[in-house]
């Protein structure tokens, strides 16, 4: 019996070890807004196909989950369809406000286990006409948890979605939400 006592107990602090190890890796946040945001904020904003090695239906629910956080926020984000039919509108630079998204690590080896993906990623805003950054939010070797995860094949892009949800928010976490003004 002490023997099983000791080995379950040994068990829980490999587990709370392995608990801290998470939690000793947060990854690297960074969020800047530009001076005089308000004044120079965009209504519509055209979400850029996500830039990096990722695959097609991750990367169409990553950019659908960030068009889904502006709307939270009160913007007006323009539709994919549209964006992609005038790409050559939607640049930084270009007619109209884009956000653009770059993925530079995506580690969803575990996203399937415990629900957990580790993301480098960055989003940058655009005001129309301009290439100056008005938003960045930048996530280096960041954990993100869905908050379902797939019990079996089918429920797989719902795990996905969740953590690009997740993804999303923690990117435009900083985001100064639109007024009405």
């Amino acid at each position: 019996m002490r023997s099983l006592v000791h080995a379950l107990a040994l068990g829980a602090a490999t587990a709370a070890a392995g608990c801290a190890g998470t939690l000793k890796n947060p990854g690297m946040v960074d969020y800047q807004v530009a001076a005089g945001f308000d004044a120079r904020r965009p209504a519509d904003v055209g979400v850029l196909p996500v830039a990096g090695d990722l695959a097609a239906g991750t990367a169409l629910a990553l950019r659908e989950a960030i068009r889904a956080r502006l709307r939270e926020l009160r913007y007006a984000p323009v539709r994919l369809k549209a964006v992609d039919e005038d790409i050559a509108s939607f640049r930084p630079g270009g007619p109209n406000a884009v956000l653009d998204v770059k993925v530079t690590r995506w580690d969803d080896a575990a996203l399937f286990g415990d629900g957990t993906l580790r993301a480098s990623v960055e989003v940058r805003l655009f005001g129309a006409g301009s290439t100056e950054i008005l938003y960045r939010g930048t996530l280096d070797d960041v954990p993100v948890r869905a908050s379902f995860v797939a019990r079996s094949m089918e429920d797989r892009p719902a795990t996905v979605d969740q953590a690009c949800a997740e993804l999303a928010g923690r990117l435009l976490e900083k985001l100064p939400v639109k007024g009405d003004g």
